[in-house]
């Protein structure tokens, strides 16, 4: 599964260096939610990381972009 849209904008926000305060005043959610958000992208991040770098020590060849092999 890949990043939602409030995700990837509270990274963004998060790497222009704003706290998680700032983003949530910014986003107009609470900055519980920014926290939500954040770790359930590092999360996301994290575990496509550990696919890919099995993937590359197993040597299994990755289709092009948006293709599909079933």
């Amino acid at each position: 599964m890949g990043l939602t849209e409030k995700e990837i904008l509270v990274l963004q926000l998060r790497n222009q260096g704003l706290t998680q305060t700032e983003v949530a005043k910014k986003l107009k959610i609470s900055q519980a939610a920014v926290s939500d958000f954040e770790n359930n992208a590092y999360k996301k991040l994290f575990e496509a990381q550990q696919t890919l770098e099995f993937a590359r020590q197993e040597k299994i060849e990755l289709p092009a972009r948006g293709v599909r092999r079933w």
